[in-house]
């Protein structure tokens, strides 16, 4: 009687047949493996392991993702040094905070600065906006920042060139006529649209630092940012500042008092 014994082993097989009365030696059939599959198993790691990396970075992606807008939707009281009124925070700009700065069209050495309210959030501004496509010659006004309120209200400044205004040069605001005249000439930057007559509630002015203020109160139901709006406007080398304040007619009546309070500490 013979008996063979058959070992499996993974890949391949190990037979064994012990000597009989008929059999001197041993014989032994031991299949070689192929080398594929060894092969196979490479791909398979090395394509997990791309998988995972690649998992890794769209997770780590994300996260900043989320921390950039995060960021951005901090409320200023937050991370602005107190202005010393109420709980107010005094917002001044980088020299490198807006294309005009950069390029040194607004004074980059001594810029405006003014007060915001501690739940103001900083809005990002469209590059059409911003005059980015334009400086450091831009013709029409841009937009230097723009915050909101988290319960409402905005501010936004506005930046002109002097020749939009006038052909002078070296001129101060009051050479530029009266609060009422020069209305006439910025008036639609305000509204973001046109300005009638009777939107006008009131207007005056003030000397800062060197510097005339032309103050405007406006009520202008088709204004883009709110039918209700205090605004100040100032000159400075040979640009025009606007620096203008809205409101809903909702929002007004809460919001008013902090919003003059707002224009009135703006210096360019």
């Amino acid at each position: 009687m013979q008996v063979s014994v058959k070992i499996t082993l993974g890949c391949g097989s190990l037979r064994l047949q012990p000597p009989g009365r008929c059999h001197k030696r041993q014989v032994a059939a031991i299949p070689v493996c192929n080398a594929a599959p060894a092969e196979h198993f490479q791909d398979e790691l090395s394509t997990r392991r791309h998988l995972l990396l690649s998992s890794a970075l769209v997770g780590f992606s994300l996260i900043a993702a989320s921390r950039t807008k995060a960021a951005a939707n901090k409320e200023v009281g937050s991370y602005l040094p107190a202005y010393g009124t109420e709980d107010f925070v005094l917002f001044v700009p980088s020299a490198s905070k807006t294309p005009a700065l950069r390029a040194g069209t607004v004074d980059n050495t001594s810029p405006y600065r003014f007060a915001l309210p501690p739940n103001f959030v900083e809005q990002k501004v469209a590059n059409i906006q911003s005059g980015n496509y334009c400086q450091p010659r831009c013709d029409e006004p841009w937009t230097e920042v723009i915050f909101e309120g988290a319960q409402g209200g905005r501010v936004e400044l506005i930046v002109s060139p002097l020749q939009k205004l006038t052909s002078k040069k070296n001129v101060k605001v009051e050479d530029l006529g009266t609060p009422d005249q020069l209305l006439e000439r910025v008036g639609n930057y305000i509204t973001g649209t046109y300005m009638d007559e009777d939107a006008l509630v009131a207007s005056n002015s003030r000397t800062q630092d060197g510097l005339t203020y032309y103050l405007y109160e406006l009520n202008a139901p088709y204004a883009k940012t709110g039918a209700h709006s205090y605004t100040a406007c100032t000159v400075k080398g040979d640009l025009a500042f606007l620096f203008v304040a809205s409101a809903t007619d909702k929002q007004w009546g809460k919001l008013e008092g902090s919003l003059r309070r707002v224009v009135e500490s703006f210096r360019a």
